[in-house]
């Protein structure tokens, strides 16, 4: 009689389990589903947020409109190049000794596409063949770019006058960039020399 008892008691007792089990698993997943819409919702408030932050999305022009962007991006490369070897051969034309370290190392160049030097002088410079003048923050990764630069190659450059030059192909500078030029050079031994190289691009 006990044991009737007793075996209908643990029946009654893992059904009652099993139950409850498989009412948990549907609550977890209810759980989920909502978890999934708020992930969602998060995904487009950072979404929002992310374009907020950036200033300036690529604009095509009405050319550019016709090509993919591997075309264009291959293009704007070339026309990248070509700037540089124009500047370059200013600098060759004046007696300095060129290393293309942006054309040579491309993404890897740290920032510096062209290496110069004359007697005691080291040019680091940075090209930048754009219809838009640049910013304050491409002039401030510059000039990270070039203490990085400087401080890995210390044993090369340390009897070296270095000079910093950003050249750029826009005739117009950007009123910010000026006045951060003003700031910089007035605190610092080494200045930012911002050249206006102006070229016509055949591309």
């Amino acid at each position: 009689m006990i044991w009737i008892f007793l075996t209908t008691l643990i029946l009654f007792f893992l059904i009652f389990s099993l139950l409850n089990s498989l009412n948990s698993k549907e609550k977890i997943e209810l759980d989920f589903s909502n978890l999934d819409k708020q992930v969602v919702s998060d995904e487009s408030e950072n979404l929002s947020e992310f374009e907020d932050e950036i200033e300036e999305f690529v604009e095509f022009s009405d050319e550019e409109k016709g090509l993919n962007l591997e075309e264009i991006y291959k293009r704007n490369k070339q026309k990248g190049d070509e700037y540089e070897f124009f500047v370059a051969n200013l600098y060759k034309d004046d007696g300095y000794k060129i290393y293309m370290n942006g054309y040579n190392k491309g993404v890897k160049d740290e920032g510096i596409d062209i290496i110069a030097h004359k007697g005691n002088e080291a040019l680091l410079i940075q090209c930048k063949n754009w219809k838009n003048p640049p910013k304050q923050r491409d002039l401030k990764v510059f000039i990270a770019d070039c203490d990085l630069y400087i401080q890995k190659n210390q044993k090369y450059l340390k009897n070296k006058k270095i000079r910093k030059i950003f050249a750029t192909s826009c005739p117009q500078m950007d009123g910010g960039v000026g006045v951060y030029l003003q700031k910089y050079n007035a605190m610092n031994a080494v200045k930012i020399e911002y050249k206006q190289i102006l070229y016509n691009s055949k591309l």
